[in-house]
Formats: C-alpha cells, sequence, structure tokens
C-alpha cells in the first residue's frame, strides 16, 4: 500500500490556484447537456488522481487538462503560471478539434499510446470520470442520452476501447481496474 502524499503549505497553494485559474476559464461552461458547472468534473479527475498519490504535477495538469482545448487559454499562459511540466501535460491532453470524431479520437489515442504514464493517469482519470458520468446518465435516460455526442454509441465505445488500450501500461493500477469495469458495465451488457 502507497504511503498517501503529504503536501507542503507551496503544493496547497499551487492547487488552489489551478483552481481558481479553471474556474475562471471554465466560467459558464457546464458537463454535456446538463447544468452541472464544468468544474465538479476537474475536481472529480483531481480526486481520482488524489486517490493514485499523483505527483503534485500530475494533480495540477489534471485539474487545467482542458483549459488549451475548450477555453482561450494559451500553452503560455500555463508556462507562465504553473511551469513547462504541467503545459507539456494539457497539451497532451488536448486534441485538434478541426477533425472529424472518430479521425481526432484515434489520432489522439494513438498518440496517448506512446506518452509516459502520468500522462496517461491524467487521462486516465479525465477518462474515468467521463465514463462513470456517461455510465449514470444511461442508466437513467437510456438510449436516448447517447444523441448528446457528437458521435454514436458505437463510435463513443470504439472511442473508449482505444483509450482502454492506450493507457495499458497502467493496467495494475486501481483507477484502470475502474474504467475498465465502466466500460464493460457500460457497453458490455
Amino acid at each position: 500500500m502507497k504511503e498517501e502524499m503529504v503536501f507542503t503549505k507551496s503544493d496547497l497553494d499551487k492547487i488552489d490556484r489551478a483552481f481558481e485559474f479553471a474556474t475562471i476559464k471554465h466560467k459558464g461552461q457546464y458537463r454535456k447537456g446538463t447544468k452541472i458547472p464544468y468544474i465538479v468534473h476537474l475536481y472529480d479527475v483531481y480526486m481520482l488522481l488524489k486517490e493514485e498519490n499523483a505527483p503534485i504535477d500530475v494533480l495540477i495538469g489534471g485539474i487545467l487538462h482542458d483549459t488549451i482545448e475548450d477555453t482561450d487559454t494559451q500553452e503560455d499562459e500555463i508556462i507562465e503560471n504553473f511551469g513547462d511540466r504541467v503545459a507539456s501535460y494539457v497539451k497532451c491532453e488536448s486534441e485538434d478539434k478541426s477533425l472529424p470524431y472518430m479521425e481526432r479520437k484515434r489520432q489522439h489515442m494513438e498518440k496517448l499510446s506512446k506518452e509516459n504514464d502520468e500522462v496517461k493517469l491524467i487521462n486516465c482519470a479525465d477518462k474515468l470520470s467521463n465514463l462513470r458520468a456517461i455510465y449514470l446518465d444511461y442508466c437513467y435516460i437510456g438510449e436516448e442520452f447517447f444523441k448528446r455526442f457528437n458521435g454514436s454509441k458505437e463510435e463513443i465505445k470504439t472511442y473508449y476501447s482505444l483509450a482502454l488500450s492506450a493507457l495499458k501500461s497502467l493496467k495494475r493500477r486501481k483507477i484502470y481496474k475502474k474504467l475498465k469495469r465502466y466500460y464493460k458495465l457500460t457497453f458490455c451488457k
């Protein structure tokens, strides 16, 4: 059993600044098809990473993982406020939204498969947070739920299958096992 990470005051200040930054950047954004503020997802990702005893830069990368992709944030802003390493994590999490849905998902997972485990950990936490939300909404709403997405249910299933493959170096970690379990619950009924 790993010892729980102990944070310094400086670490806690960085985490607070990251949440403040993300809250401002994602202001007015909600989880797809809901009235749930987007920051809830970022907190969930943070907690999943914290459960894995992720290093401080990985935790901050998790909090900020969608800022470049989904807001007007530039990589330089991340570097200036949180450093090069955090910026590289956030950049690795950003997809090229100019591409068609499945093409950008495949490209992102192919790139991810070649990344280090710290980058993969952030992605795994993001995928687990999203897939748990998908599963719960799917249980509540049914097939109609998948109309909220840019891709079909089958494409979303393929995307998460690609993610499981890209993240397989994490297969011994609890977070990966949870992701695999939610994949089966959602798509293998």
